[in-house]
């Protein structure tokens, strides 16, 4: 059995062959330098995920030495199936939320769906302002100066306003959907 484990002596990840089962023994395919390798037990958690008005209780699978992160991408397991989360909030086992915390620590991890989301958008004809909304993937990139067809008319984006509370203004400064809070595109003829 081959199996990639970081070795100390290559300072990387190397294949390693299993050489003692009983004593999880492995020796690197490069150095030829001996450790011992146990897999590292997984911890469930509790994670609640959001799209839009809608939440969703699921649970995600960590290591027990690792560390999460509020804006950090995490994929969670719940009853429809597999969703890719952003990070929003870490409560801990005593109630307060922080943005750092140690898996042990943790009992609800707070997540929005970044898979699929939501864009709004202001299209601007005259002195009309419409509402408009579409659903697309969390990576989809629109940028500030492109011509974009919305139920057969053509509108210019000249505005992104961020989830962080940015504003991007000039042309050819781009933004990927999950960032975005709303567009705003003027109709051109």
């Amino acid at each position: 059995m081959i199996r990639e484990i970081f070795c100390d002596t290559c300072k990387d990840e190397t294949p390693h062959r299993l050489i003692n089962p009983s004593k999880n023994l492995f020796q690197c395919e490069v150095c030829n330098s001996v450790t011992e390798y146990k897999k590292e037990k997984k911890i469930e958690i509790r994670a609640i995920i959001s799209k839009d008005d809608y939440s969703e209780r699921g649970k995600i699978e960590v290591g027990p030495s690792e560390t999460l992160t509020v804006g950090e991408e995490i994929v969670v397991e719940t009853g429809e199936g597999y969703r890719l989360g952003e990070i929003t909030s870490l409560e801990l086992k005593n109630g307060k939320r922080v943005d750092v915390a140690g898996v042990e620590d943790i009992e609800t991890v707070w997540l929005r769906d970044v898979g699929e989301v939501k864009v709004r958008f202001s299209l601007h004809k005259g002195a009309v302002t419409t509402a408009y909304e579409i659903f697309t993937p969390g990576e989809v990139e629109f940028s500030v100066g492109e011509v974009i067809p919305i139920e057969g008319r053509k509108y210019r984006i000249t505005r992104i306003k961020l989830i962080n509370g940015g504003l991007l203004r000039k042309d050819g400064r781009i933004a990927k959907a999950k960032e975005i809070r709303r567009i705003y595109a003027q109709f051109i003829r």
